[in-house]
């Protein structure tokens, strides 16, 4: 079973494939085959979320989008499913279309089991549900298709644990507590440092003390930005991705838009844009007319309508292309 995976049975009969699928069993608590766990404790909130990541979620085969994709390969979609709600006992559900293809696999018995990635935060609370697979392999052995998180979760989980303790925080807490705990620390450390006229310091806090203080205030912030940096790098190269698969931007482009998705403001705006954004890419890329001035490139169509979508000049995008390179 892949980690971080979750096998549903689709019911699908012989002849048949299903309109309705199962995306996660009720809540609140989810355990895996791998013995993996985590936690459903808002099923509307998490529909409301997976709706809005996107109008509709692609069902591909083994995991292509997660495997394949990345490397190139092909990874198409065997089906789509949108209209994500959460039933009366809990389990989240939504409405499946099929390809051809996919609706001779599910019909023909090929496939008898779907395999949801979803997003989870550090507690392990699943948040968003952004596709599904087709499967049959329980125990392939893949990394994070649940997470998107950065290459070494596990590693980032054990730097995370490291924070918490030379914070004096247990091991379940959250980032925001560390961030409050390392805003206390630096204001202890501001108000022993602010020497009040006639008062010798170091009667009160000898000099060694002050700056382990500080060493250890500024070692956890710049620790606990690491890995936010990780993080928002992993979401918004899996944003990219996924819209590289869509056909919405060409894979020539990929690295620009990465570079545009390395802040949280500029992730949410690309995001945004997708969603609203047809399938372009395929068709041929076509030079407005007319050419800009001095040594600046036309957009090509699909650039000009992303440019137009944020809300950017056509001198101001070439502008953030320049600065992202």
């Amino acid at each position: 079973m892949e980690p971080g995976s979750l096998f549903l049975p689709l019911d699908n009969k012989p002849g048949e494939a299903p309109k309705r699928i199962q995306l996660l069993p009720p809540g609140p608590h989810i355990e895996g085959r791998d013995g993996r766990k985590w936690k459903l404790k808002d099923g509307k909130a998490v529909a409301l979320a997976s709706n809005a990541w996107m109008p509709n979620h692609s069902i591909d085969e083994n995991h292509a989008v997660d495997l394949k994709a990345p490397k190139g390969e092909s990874s198409p979609a065997f089906g789509w499913f949108s209209n994500i709600t959460v039933e009366a006992n809990g389990s989240i559900w939504a409405d499946a279309e099929w390809t051809e293809k996919g609706r001779a696999a599910v019909s023909g018995l090929e496939y008898r089991y779907l395999s949801p990635v979803f997003l989870h935060n550090p507690k392990g609370e699943i948040t968003t549900v952004i596709r599904a697979a087709l499967s049959n392999s329980p125990n392939l052995d893949i990394k994070s298709l649940n997470n998107q998180e950065p290459d070494e979760p596990a590693k980032e989980k054990k730097d995370m644990k490291s924070i918490l303790a030379a914070l004096g925080l247990p091991e379940d807490a959250t980032e925001d507590e560390a961030l409050a705990a390392i805003l206390a620390l630096k204001t202890s450390l501001n108000a022993a440092q602010a020497k009040p006229q006639g008062v010798d310091l170091a009667a009160y806090a000898p000099r060694t003390d002050l700056a382990a203080m500080q060493g250890r205030a500024e070692s956890a912030e710049k620790e606990l930005a690491a890995l936010n940096a990780a993080r928002l790098k992993a979401e918004g190269e899996a944003a990219v991705g996924q819209a590289v698969t869509d056909r919405k931007i060409a894979p020539a482009s990929k690295e620009e838009y990465i570079a545009l998705c390395s802040t949280q403001e500029g992730l949410e705006s690309f995001r945004k844009i997708m969603a609203s954004t047809p399938a372009i890419i395929g068709e041929t890329s076509q030079v407005p007319p007319g050419s800009p001035p001095g040594n600046q490139t036309a957009l090509n169509s699909e650039e000009a309508l992303l440019a137009k979508a944020a809300g950017y000049t056509q001198e101001e995008w070439n502008k953030l292309k320049e600065a992202s390179k």
